[in-house]
């Protein structure tokens, strides 16, 4: 009786927090927008992804190498954009692993589609996401990483528990994100602490902030879901 009780109000919980978080407002309306168009100039943000002053792509293979993937591993590129991560993790799963490259853009999916072709990557899968969901299959990654992403969750609790959903049980989360600090990166909404307080509310706990090389504007958090 008690077992069923117990079930009973996690069942309850669960509606209740599912509920809470359609309901969530837009913290950023508009951040996506350019992503959305139909006239989106996948070609010129390629270009400006891999600007020499962008510390996200710079330090790309240290942030690669502490991540520690294995042979075998099954990655989600959150906001994969126009494929940087996704490139360096299907070369670094092996053909025996998997690498989900998504997106709320279609033209950077296509992007990425037709060079994972050129690259002869076959591990390579698109995925396109919307602003709630990632639309990932559910328990099917061992880990997601998002890189200047955050701050472009219009959602965040729900994307967040989106994202845990995705997550294999003891899967790993990556967040590269930027400072928020005084007038720098004014488009960033949210400093390191609310970031990981947002995360750990969706079921995550903080493992560590990895130090990597080339990294001072920019921050990597590792965790793991509960």
């Amino acid at each position: 009786m008690r077992r069923t009780l117990a079930v009973a109000a996690f069942v309850v919980i669960g509606i209740a927090s599912g509920a809470a978080r359609a309901q969530e407002a837009s913290v950023a309306p508009t951040i996506n927008q350019n992503f959305k168009s139909a006239d989106l100039d996948v070609e010129g943000w390629a270009t400006r992804f891999t600007g020499e002053s962008r510390e996200a792509f710079n330090a790309r293979h240290a942030v690669v190498k502490a991540m520690a993937l294995k042979t075998g591993d099954a990655v989600a590129d959150v906001g994969a954009g126009t494929g940087i991560y996704t490139r360096l993790f299907a070369q670094a799963v092996g053909p025996s692993g998997k690498v989900y490259a998504n997106d709320i853009a279609p033209q950077f999916l296509a992007y990425i589609a037709q060079n994972a072709a050129k690259d002869g990557l076959k591990n390579v899968q698109t995925v396109q996401g919307g602003d709630r969901a990632t639309n990932l299959p559910a328990a099917s990654v061992d880990v997601v990483f998002h890189s200047d992403v955050y701050h472009h969750f219009e959602f965040p609790a729900v994307m967040n528990a989106d994202i845990r959903r995705a997550l294999k049980p003891n899967g790993r989360l990556y967040v590269l994100e930027m400072e928020k600090a005084g007038g720098q990166s004014t488009h960033v909404r949210a400093p390191k602490e609310a970031v990981i307080a947002e995360i750990e509310k969706a079921g995550f706990k903080l493992v560590e902030q990895v130090n990597v090389p080339g990294l001072h504007e920019n921050y990597l958090l590792h965790f793991r879901k509960n």
